[in-house]
């Protein structure tokens, strides 16, 4: 039965969807944390004009209280997951809520599983906003830090909504600092200083959508047993990374090749954080202006992605080019770099960092619930 202080929003209903777009950047004021998402990113994944977007359903819901919106989701059917990953699986994501909101937030998640179980959904995977990587929207575990690009950051009460709600832990993520004075890092360091089994170059702007392709290619084939990826194409790849050709310096995207075929890549980013919190959603001429002028200034930075083709593991590629993307890292003066996020079962990625000195903490948890 609908609930009156339930509202379901029509992503074709312009000034509905910006209300649901922008209500948690509202909420979270006065958590000095919180970064926004890109209300115009937001805006066009919810009606389906991102690439990514293309084979997804949406119901979206906001819950008021007392006459004011307090909490907002968004039920989504991912089919590519489904026929990838889990049959018959749902996100909930795009969650924002306030806080002593526990009857609203029910109410609301309660009539976005109705929704998903109408539609043939038997477990739902929360909180997750649905689309390849299915990389935003995770439950933070620690709330005291700076989130680091391009993850966010939620209060605590997020996490009690969900565990009061009958979602279990099912899904946690780790980020590693790697001290590059420590030990394990220089030992690495000077071994892997002249590793020639490979060769190892950054990519080309030139060449951009040639080593795009390259990298696409590497990814869908490295990255298939991660529970989280779903197979992306060129298009949804040039969407992705398109607006780094400007900004990313071509140290921090690298890729090994053995006798002219790819074997491999490494991926960084710089941390933008701060950047985009000025932001707080916009993205305009501005913005624009400051990303390209300021995103190569950055006090923190870290490896997102190292894939490595199956004849070419276990043979010290990826450590040869973390060592090649660190010292980058060192040459603008950073004392240490993350290798983040990592599943909790991926037993070798998590392996690799603790060998090269990575120091390892508990950051983001996803959480799942069957659907009775």
């Amino acid at each position: 039965m609908k609930k009156n202080n339930i509202t379901q929003i029509d992503p074709s209903n312009k000034p509905a969807l910006k209300k649901f777009v922008s209500l948690e950047r509202k909420l979270m004021k006065g958590y000095p944390f919180y970064i926004s998402e890109i209300d115009s990113d937001v805006t066009k994944f919810l009606n389906r004009r991102a690439m990514e977007a293309k084979d997804m359903e949406f119901g979206l819901f906001i819950a008021s209280k007392s006459g004011r919106d307090v909490a907002r989701c968004a039920a989504i059917i991912n089919k590519r997951f489904q026929a990838e990953k889990q049959p018959g699986a749902g996100f909930i994501g795009f969650f924002g809520a306030a806080e002593n909101c526990r009857l609203e937030v029910e109410d609301m998640i309660q009539e976005a599983e109705d929704w998903l179980k109408e539609k043939g959904v038997t477990k739902i995977i929360a909180p997750v906003n649905g689309g390849p990587p299915n990389s935003i929207g995770f439950v933070v575990r620690t709330f005291n830090e700076e989130p680091m690009f391009p993850f966010a950051w939620n209060p605590p009460y997020y996490q009690e909504y969900f565990e009061n709600l009958n979602y279990r832990p099912a899904y946690p993520m780790w980020i590693y600092e790697i001290d590059f004075s420590s030990e394990k890092y220089r030992t690495a360091k000077q071994k892997y200083s002249a590793y020639d089994t490979v060769s190892i170059r950054t990519v080309s702007k030139k060449n951009w959508d040639e080593d795009m392709a390259i990298i696409i290619d590497l990814l869908n084939e490295t990255f298939v047993e991660e529970w989280e990826f779903t197979k992306m194409t060129y298009a949804e790849t040039k969407d992705f990374f398109g607006a780094m050709k400007t900004i990313l310096a071509p140290q921090q995207m690298l890729i090994a090749e053995a006798d002219g075929k790819p074997v491999g890549f490494c991926f960084a980013l710089p941390d933008l954080t701060p950047l985009f919190r000025s932001f707080k959603g916009r993205l305009g001429l501005i913005q624009i202006f400051k990303l390209m002028t300021r995103a190569k200034k950055f006090h923190r930075a870290g490896i997102l992605a190292i894939g490595i083709t199956k004849e070419y593991r276990g043979k010290g590629v990826s450590k040869a080019m973390a060592m090649k993307l660190y010292g980058y890292h060192e040459s603008l003066g950073l004392k240490s770099s993350l290798y983040y996020t990592v599943n909790e079962r991926n037993m070798a990625s998590r392996g690799f960092a603790e060998s090269i000195g990575g120091k390892g903490k508990l950051v983001y948890q996803v959480y799942d619930k069957v659907l009775s």
